[in-house]
């Protein structure tokens, strides 16, 4: 008896030791798989998300590690990186390959280090932030080979991090049952979005053949389903955008928006709220705006706080259309029935994921499958609930054409009886109306003898008008003709008044110094009583030079005098290369002097009908401003242009003087007179001149100068 309890005792003891050393490790056997294993690895949170593999390895951070409190570790929303350590022990002739599967597919990173015999056997990275095609072995989840035959012994670390939910479910499987194990899931998910597609297509059709947007907001619902579902599983970043992660990531919270916003409209096109639930129409129409937040949040913010407002809303969406559905139900909506039953399944579903992401219930099949069955219970319920509807429309319809055939052949009755009555009226009272029609009748005949008189005299009238009219017309015509001529007239001579007074000004202002001076003159030879031979030449000179000066102030102003003359000359064809070398010989020794550089670029025209004597003029007042005024600290370039713009002609003259302060003297740069700048001899009729004959002949001049930099001035001719 003794004996038996000591066997019992080394049993137990040797139980106990194996469990312990169980815990420590796994041994692997080959043909064996280890599903969800996370009581047999160790974790460690590493909340400042800085830890490093040379950091966790160090005997401070390694006795941190501790054991997972569940076959699935869950680890909610938290902001941290998570250390996984899983240490294997196997036989070193393993046949058959072996893999570490994370089976949840959103991660965004995940760093591993394969340790053998105290190195780093193999390492690398995995997530759903890298393309697709980087990854080892293609698989929706990640997947880790395990190269078991150059050992006896293995640890695998982990450096798992997500902006959402962290959730670890670890499996070592053989490579070939990775896909063997596989087949079954897969099969229920290509059933899952067989029937989601064609329920997308069938209602899409029935949206464009109805003619109803009931149907488009229901595709809508379909859409975001397929969207998130697909990517919360890995299949959509797998098949469709593997060289895109962004989308992978961003399109799980963009599909959320997309449902939310396409489930309240459909609720509240459903129910016809905006006729008589105003407040839930309200309360529809805010959730459809906060799903259009989500799916701009979706694209611009950090998707860990994307995904939580997206995560609250969708719950409180979800609560919201349950209770809504209730509400109309007990209102007797006849078709809210099968509508709250669609969104009960839903809203289960979303609540057993969320649930399982926070670690309020444990990860198994139905908390992790349950709202792909809620989503195909949702779309078939409320696929039915709107064929309801339409289906009690229908009735509704017909009952209404019955009860309208019914009023019809009621009306049609009473008509008929109210015809033979009128009837019966109608015989009396021809009767009686023929007698008065026979007494119209000859007063008839006396009215249409006084309309015929009435006619003719409203002829006569009417004649008579028409050449009063007539008359009227020209008369007032010929007095807005007179008007309008005796006001331009007026202008006209309001103009030349104005124009002869500062003619008058002028003339007496510059002939008044000249004369001034030959008086002075005059005086001195009175009061000189014997000059002697050189002063009276001396004096004479001077004479001479006023005399001069004063034929020249002379001269001026008939040349502006004759600007309105020339004006009425016949114009001609002029080519501009001839007038611009014949205004060159007449500046030749002007421009040697200067050493300035004339360009001329004729490509858009060189020939212009216009007044040779106006042409001339303009080029020899230009030139030899821009000769006079040029600047000593650069070689002269004058650069003259032809253009065609806006239906005028361009000539376009440009130096690189001394330039003309524009803010000061603008509304002066063409008046008579006006010089700005005194260091060169000068009269100041050069501009004054060039812009009264380019008035003259129909066109305009613009001037832009600068200090020191040049002067462009650009003449417009119409063109002939």
């Amino acid at each position: 008896m003794k004996s038996t309890y000591i066997y019992f005792f080394i049993c137990i003891n040797l139980f106990l030791f194996e469990e312990s050393k169980a815990s420590d490790f796994i041994e692997l056997f080959s043909g064996k798989s280890y599903e969800n294993i996370g009581k047999r690895v160790k974790f460690l949170e590493d909340p400042t998300n800085s830890l490093t593999y040379q950091d966790i390895k160090s005997s401070k951070y390694q006795s941190l590690f501790k054991a997972g409190d569940s076959q699935v570790p869950t680890y909610g929303l938290k902001d941290i990186s998570l250390w996984v350590k899983v240490e294997l022990k196997h036989s070193s002739n393993f046949e058959v390959p072996y893999v570490l599967e994370i089976a949840y597919p959103t991660f965004d990173s995940i760093q591993y280090f394969i340790e053998k015999e105290g190195g780093i056997s193999a390492s690398g990275y995995l997530g759903d932030q890298q393309e697709f095609n980087n990854r080892l072995i293609n698989h929706k989840n990640f997947i880790i080979p395990l190269d078991l035959n150059s050992s006896d012994s293995s640890i695998v670390y982990l450096r798992i991090k997500n902006k959402g939910s962290l959730v670890v479910p670890l499996n070592i499987i053989s490579r070939q049952m990775l896909y063997s194990d596989d087949i079954i899931e897969e099969l229920l998910y290509g059933i899952f979005y067989g029937i989601m597609l064609v329920m997308l297509l069938y209602n899409l059709f029935l949206a464009v053949s109805a003619r109803s947007i009931n149907y488009l907001y229901y595709v809508g619902i379909i859409t975001g389903n397929l969207l998130a579902l697909s990517a919360l599983n890995g299949h959509a970043f797998m098949y469709i955008w593997s060289s895109f992660p962004w989308i992978a990531n961003h399109v799980v919270i963009f599909g959320i928006g997309l449902w939310i916003s396409s489930s309240n409209l459909f609720a509240s096109a459903f129910f016809e709220t905006q006729y008589q639930f105003k407040k839930y129409h309200n309360y529809f129409r805010a959730l459809v705006v906060v799903g259009i937040v989500i799916i701009i949040l979706s694209l611009t913010i950090d998707y860990s706080v994307a995904l939580r407002i997206s995560n609250y809303s969708l719950i409180i969406n979800c609560f919201g259309l349950l209770y809504s559905g209730i509400y109309f139900w007990t209102r007797k909506v006849k078709v809210a029935s099968v509508f709250t039953l669609a969104w009960t399944g839903y809203l289960l579903g979303v609540l057993l994921i969320t649930f399982r992401n926070l670690g309020i219930v444990p990860v198994n099949f139905i908390t992790t499958h349950f709202l792909e069955f809620g989503a195909i219970l949702e779309v078939i319920l409320l696929s039915i609930s709107l064929g309801y509807k339409y289906r009690l429309l229908e009735i509704e319809k017909k009952e209404a054409q019955l009860n309208s055939l019914d009023l019809m052949t009621q009306s049609q009755k009473l008509v008929q009886e109210q015809n033979e009555e009128l009837e019966r009226k109608v015989v009396l009272r021809t009767h009686e109306l023929e007698e008065k029609q026979e007494e119209i009748l000859q007063q008839n005949e006396e009215l249409n003898a006084k309309n015929e008189k009435l006619t003719e005299a409203q002829q006569i009238i009417e004649a008579q008008n028409a050449k009063l009219k007539l008359y009227t017309d020209d008369l007032e015509s010929q007095v807005e003709k007179r008007t309008e001529d005796l006001r331009n007239t007026n202008t006209e001579l309001a103009q030349n008044v104005q124009k002869l007074e500062q003619y008058a000004f002028m003339t007496a202002h510059n002939l008044r110094a000249p004369v001034a001076r030959l008086l002075g003159l005059t005086h001195l030879i009175e009061i000189t009583p014997n000059p002697d031979l050189s002063e009276w030449t001396n004096i004479v000179s001077k004479i001479k030079e006023e005399g001069d000066s004063l034929d020249a102030v002379i001269k001026d102003l008939n040349a502006i005098l004759e600007l309105k003359k020339e004006a009425e000359q016949n114009q001609s064809i002029i080519n501009l290369t001839e007038t611009l070398n014949q205004t060159k010989r007449i500046l030749k020794n002007s421009i040697e002097v200067s050493k300035g550089k004339i360009i001329f670029d004729n490509h858009d025209f060189n020939e212009i009908k216009c007044n040779p004597t106006y042409i001339d003029s303009i080029f020899y007042n230009l030139l030899s401003n821009a000769i006079k005024y040029r600047s000593e600290d650069r070689e002269l370039e004058v650069l003259i242009q032809t253009k065609i713009e806006e239906g005028k002609k361009l000539l376009i003259f440009s130096d690189n003087g001394v330039g003309i302060d524009l803010s000061k003297n603008a509304d002066k740069i063409f008046g008579m007179y006006r010089r700005f700048h005194t260091h060169v001899e000068g009269k100041g009729l050069g501009l004054y001149l060039v812009k009264s004959q380019i008035e003259i002949l129909g066109g305009e001049i613009k001037v832009e100068s600068e200090l020191d930099k040049g002067t462009t001035f650009t003449l417009s001719f119409p063109v002939a």
